[in-house]
C-alpha cells in the first residue's frame, strides 16, 4: 500500500486550492501520476470515506478531506461523516 501518497493528497486538497479545483472537476485525472494503487485510487476518486479510512490513510487528513468536500464543518455534516465510518477500527497511523 502507498499509505504516503493517499495521505499526501488528501493533505494537499484539504491546503491547495488549486488542486481542490481541480479534483473536484475530474479526480482521476487529477491524481493520475500519483502512486497509488487501485483500491486507492478507486477510494479516492469515488471520494469513499470507509474505503480510505480502511486503506490506512491518516484519520485526521480523511476527517479534514471530507470537511472540504462538504464546503464546511456543521452539526449534520458530522453526524453523518460518523455515521458513515461507524463500526471501523483505529489501524496504525504512526508516521
Amino acid at each position: 500500500m502507498t499509505r504516503y501518497a493517499v495521505d499526501k493528497i488528501l493533505w494537499t486538497y484539504g491546503r491547495d486550492a488549486e488542486y481542490r479545483a481541480r479534483f473536484n472537476e475530474n479526480p482521476a485525472a487529477a491524481i493520475a501520476g500519483d502512486e497509488l494503487n487501485e483500491s486507492e485510487r478507486s477510494a479516492l476518486v469515488a471520494k469513499d470515506f470507509r474505503a480510505i479510512f480502511s486503506l490506512g490513510a491518516h484519520p485526521f487528513l480523511i476527517y479534514s478531506f471530507a470537511i472540504q468536500l462538504n464546503g464546511g464543518w456543521s452539526f449534520p455534516f458530522m453526524l453523518d461523516y460518523v455515521e458513515r465510518l461507524k463500526g471501523l477500527e483505529l489501524g496504525d497511523i504512526e508516521t
